[in-house]
């Protein structure tokens, strides 16, 4: 049964965006998972951290999720499982531009996009399998708001999700107060070790000292 994604403070998910994906994967935190390598920033502006909205395409008649987008709120992240088909772009420009205006976050995607220049223009982050300048030529989706698989990682409506130029990583929404502090006592051990070395000490005692080691 589908199920309306329940929306997460803005300032945890400000708090998350400023901690890093690789931060948050560091936490080993059983609520944490990481999306697979193959889901890519198709630009470089795409630091991201949002509630996840979920749709599930045909992938042998995909569309683009005008209707998944339509209902998605501010601070939400679009998921969409086209199930690793990249013939056809399912996001593109149009749907960038209206998502800024909407205060959506980002799409993640394991099908393709297209119009990178436009989403790089417009400031919006995209992951996805591929790029193609080929459209969708369906109408439908197969359902909204429902678990999706996303790069490995299984992904349901109000989970968070973070991403920037390394990857993507998924927050199980019962692990979000925890995941949020162990990752920033990880970015904080990081900046610790920085300050360590810029001050002469050497990387196996900065990280010792740090906490990292």
């Amino acid at each position: 049964m589908s199920q309306e994604p329940e929306p997460v403070d803005g300032t945890v998910l400000d708090r998350l965006q400023n901690c890093t994906a690789p931060a948050i994967a560091d936490t080993k935190h059983e609520g944490v998972q990481v999306v697979s390598g193959d889901i890519e920033p198709v630009h470089t502006d795409c630091a991201f951290a949002g509630t996840a909205r979920t749709v599930t395409l045909d992938p042998s008649s995909l569309w683009a999720p005008a209707q998944t987008l339509d209902t998605a709120r501010e601070d939400e992240i679009v998921v969409v499982d086209a199930d690793d088909c990249v013939d056809e772009a399912v996001w593109g420009e149009l749907l960038s531009e209206y998502a800024v205006r909407n205060g959506v976050r980002a799409v993640v995607t394991n099908g393709a996009v297209r119009d990178v220049a436009g989403m790089r223009d417009a400031g919006f982050p995209a992951f996805a399998r591929a790029v193609t300048p080929r459209g969708p030529s369906g109408r439908d989706v197969i359902d909204r708001n429902v678990e999706v698989t996303i790069g490995d990682a299984s992904i349901d409506p109000g989970d968070v999700l973070v991403g920037d130029e390394t990857g993507v990583v998924v927050i199980d929404r019962d692990a979000l107060d925890e995941v949020t502090s162990a990752a920033e006592d990880v970015a904080e051990k990081e900046r610790e070790v920085e300050r360590l070395i810029d001050e002469g000490a050497t990387l196996e005692q900065a990280l010792r000292d740090g906490g990292i080691m």
